[in-house]
This record gives structure tokens, sequence and C-alpha cells, in this order.
């Protein structure tokens, strides 16, 4: 298997898709899921040359589809092993690059720092920087090496000091569970921080806030794939069941399409986030209503995939794709007016 499409499908086909309901059952993922991806070159997909948007977000799609909780901490992995990979601290990238590149040190990320009012303060002190406060999610807690964290220079409002932290419990970092409707085995927790002290070796850059705020596209369109890969479970189990999903196919065709016209300005992320949001809740919707009475016991496809559409409702979202969503399920005559305009 070659290509990246062929060992997605693999991994999702094979292993992933077979184990989804008891990682979902137990809260639990089996670390040779991670190892798969790491054996299949993922933990390195945003350096590799051979990966392009298209190839991506395919990718990206067909893992979601196979288990949403292995794919959600995985992806946490892949713009920490980026920044690193291009840090000007020259030792942590000779350091560091290629284990992440490898999956030999996995990665967490938080960006609190970046939030309007940021809940991580990162203050100068001789050798480094203290980091105080909370990053509300974290994802992979128990299951990454390491933390790429951004907080806010306490000197420098208009600036994020991004370091990496090692994913350990101790006397200044402690977590708190956060119990998840859906890929609650993605470890999901709430982290405090009590003066961290972090190392100048640690520091991997300093980034102008607005700087991170302008490459938020960049995210926005990435995350899509996690509701779109949900559409895609919820298409094959609908044909699976013998329902016609000729039109949602189509659907999701466009919306794939208008995410990435949004890197290059021809269209809106925000706008084709929440339509992909919107779509997988209807998908789901759909295939529990083709399930049956079944679908309401707990721990069947149906069930899973409607909570995991729930779930990107408010993943990785922002004020814009939430009012946009919100417009949507709430006053659809005035989507549909936008539409007839366009």
């Amino acid at each position: 298997m070659n290509s990246w499409i062929e060992r997605a499908q693999y991994l999702a086909d094979e292993l992933f898709a077979p184990q989804a309901d008891a990682v979902d059952r137990n809260g639990e993922i089996p670390r040779t899921h991670f190892d798969a991806l790491a054996e299949s070159g993922f933990y390195g997909a945003t350096m590799a040359d051979d990966m392009d948007i298209g190839t991506f977000t395919e990718a990206g799609e067909i893992l979601v589809a196979g288990c949403l909780a292995t794919t959600f901490v995985w992806a946490q992995h892949l713009g920490v092993a980026r920044r690193v990979a291009t840090s000007p601290n020259l030792e942590l990238r000779e350091r560091l690059t290629e284990d992440l590149r490898c999956g030999r040190v996995r990665s967490g990320v938080s960006y609190a720092g970046a939030n309007d009012k940021p809940g991580l303060i990162a203050r100068r002190v001789e050798g480094g920087y203290l980091l105080d406060g909370t990053a509300p999610f974290v994802t992979g807690w128990g299951l990454v090496d390491i933390l790429g964290v951004m907080a806010r220079d306490a000197d420098d409002e208009g600036s994020l000091i991004s370091v990496l932290v090692p994913a350990e419990p101790g006397p200044a970092l402690y977590a708190t569970a956060l119990p998840l409707i859906a890929a609650d085995a993605s470890k999901t927790v709430s982290l405090t921080f009590d003066g961290v002290l972090v190392p100048d070796s640690a520091v991997e850059n300093r980034i102008p806030l607005r700087n991170f705020h302008a490459t938020f596209i960049l995210a926005a369109w990435r995350n899509g794939a996690l509701a779109l890969g949900i559409v895609r479970r919820c298409l094959g189990e609908l044909a699976r069941l013998g329902i016609d999903t000729t039109a949602l196919a189509a659907e999701s065709a466009r919306i794939r399409t208008e995410l990435d016209d949004a890197l290059t300005g021809q269209s809106d992320v925000y706008l084709a986030r929440a339509r992909a949001s919107e779509l997988a809740v209807r998908a789901a919707t759909a295939l529990v209503t083709a399930t049956g009475s079944a679908a309401v016991t707990r721990g069947n496809l149906a069930e899973r995939s409607l909570r995991e559409a729930t779930f990107t409702l408010v993943f990785g979202s922002r004020p814009a794709i939430k009012t946009a969503l919100l417009d949507r399920l709430t006053r659809p005559e005035r989507v549909a007016a936008r539409l007839g305009r366009g």
C-alpha cells in the first residue's frame, strides 16, 4: 500500500472500525491504533512532500469514519509537529523533529493563551518562563508524551509564547478529567498550570497574536474533516441499508469544495464548517431513522454516530461558526433566502 488513501482505508477498515464500539463503550483506545498510525507515516503527515490538501482531507475523513476518538487524539499532534519542524529554536528543532515525524514522540496541544480572555499566561524568569492558568480542553492526557502550549506573554499582550511541556502530572501541573458525550476515550482533561517552569530550551517560538488568528483558517479547514468523516460513515451505512444517499453525497462534496476554496479566499470557511456539522447531524439522524428502534439502545453505530455528529457542532468552534450554525438551525428561511440571492 503506497498511497496515503490506501493506508488510511486499511487502518479504518481493518483496525479502527472493528474496535470503535468497544473504544466508545470502554473509554480506552488501544495503543496499537497509534502505533499503526505511526508505522503508516501519519504522524508526519503535515511534513510530507506528497501530502496535498485533497489527500489530507480525504485521508482524515476516512480515519474519522473508522474511529473518531483515535483520530481526534492523533490530530492534536499535527500542528505541533509542523511548528517544531520550522522553529527558530535550532536545538529544539534538531532534537525533536524526526521523533515527532515518526511518532516516537507524540504530542497534544493547547491554545488557551490565544483566547480573547487568555487562560494561560507566560511570565519571563531567568532561563525561561513560568506558566500559570488553565487550559480548559486538552486531549490525549496519558496518551501523549508532550504538549505544545501557547500562553499569552505577560509583558506583551499581543504575543504568544509557544512552548513544549512534558505531558506528566506534577505539583505544578494537574488534570481534571472531562467526561465527553462522544470520543470520551480521547482522555480530554482540563489542565491547571501553577507555576510550571519551562526552560528556554523548550521554547518553540514567540508568535504575534494577530499572526496566529490569521492562520486559524487552516485549523478551521482541517477540522472540517471531523464532521465530513462522520458524514462519510453514515453514507456508507445508509447505502448498506438500501437508502438512496445521492443527495447527501452531493451536498458533502459541495461542502468539501467550499472548505478547500476557503484556503484561497474563494468561500467563507466559517459557513462551510457550519454546513459540515449540520450535515453530519442530518446524516446521523437519517441513519438513526433507517436503523429503527435498535438505534435507541446504547452501543450501536447509529447511536454513536449521532453523539459524534453532535460533538462536531462545538468542537474547534469560533463565534462565527456558532453564529452560522445557529442561523441555519433556527432560521432556515433566512439561509434559503441568502442562497437564492447568490
